[in-house]
């Protein structure tokens, strides 16, 4: 089959608005590389495909108002995942949207990624990139490295409070398996202070049946006992917060 047959056949049983890149043309990639750029530049001419970034194409969608971009959400999974492998996750305000704590939606999108990136637009997403402290992140994980990320930004939630976000990730936490528990202490240990003492407190206010003494005392010993973290959190939500500096 032609090389132009074979793209032309890929493009057209996938849904409009999907993005499509290289990777999507891996035999074409490795035998016929030049072959499939030339057939991707004339789907471009041809108005078939639109250029989305470099290397990344999408069919549009057509509708009576005209040709319509790829949804928000395609264009998230775009920035945050590559080939079959997971780069990045929403974090900062989106996170606090996600817990269902707050409502204002940011004009600014942040992502947690592996890799340094420049702040861009993404179709009529602004899109700022922080470091992710996960150096290998798994889909299945991607919930508990939010809950660490939620604490991690917890100065800068715009319309929820610290009481509100503890308590929030406190019940996340609670409904945790023993190993899941696990999983997420080993993550939290690549994070700030702040965001240990933090986690380590909230372990303390789980059932010791699930967050085993090992757990949060191989936390604390990761901690400067002499360090202090000043956080407006009441001593209702977190009762123990001073046996883990936090003032």
């Amino acid at each position: 089959m032609q090389v132009s047959a074979q793209i032309n056949n890929y493009i057209e049983s996938i849904p409009p608005g999907k993005i499509i890149t290289y990777q999507d043309f891996r035999d074409l990639q490795k035998s016929k590389p030049q072959a499939l750029a030339k057939a991707l530049e004339r789907l471009v001419k041809k108005q078939v495909l639109i250029r989305q970034a470099k290397g990344a194409f999408y069919r549009p969608k057509e509708t009576i108002f005209g040709k319509v971009s790829p949804s928000d959400e395609e264009l998230i999974s775009f920035q945050t995942r590559k080939d079959d492998r997971v780069t990045g996750i929403l974090t900062g305000q989106s996170v606090y949207l996600k817990l269902q704590i707050a409502t204002q939606v940011p004009s600014t999108l942040t992502i947690a990624s592996i890799t340094p990136r420049k702040k861009q637009t993404v179709g009529k997403l602004q899109v700022q990139f922080v470091r992710s402290y996960v150096s290998s992140i798994e889909k299945e994980d991607i919930p508990l490295i939010e809950l660490l990320e939620a604490l991690r930004f917890i100065k800068k939630a715009q319309d929820c409070t610290p009481d509100e976000i503890v308590a929030a990730v406190g019940r996340k936490m609670k409904d945790l398996t023993e190993g899941e528990l696990k999983r997420l202490v080993e993550f939290a240990k690549a994070y700030p202070p702040m965001v240990r003492a933090l986690c380590g407190s909230l372990c303390e206010t789980i059932p010791e049946g699930l967050a085993k003494p090992f757990l949060i005392e191989s936390l604390r010993a990761t901690l400067n006992p002499y360090t202090k973290y000043k956080l407006p959190i009441s001593e209702t939500i977190l009762k123990n917060k001073k046996a883990w500096g936090i003032v």
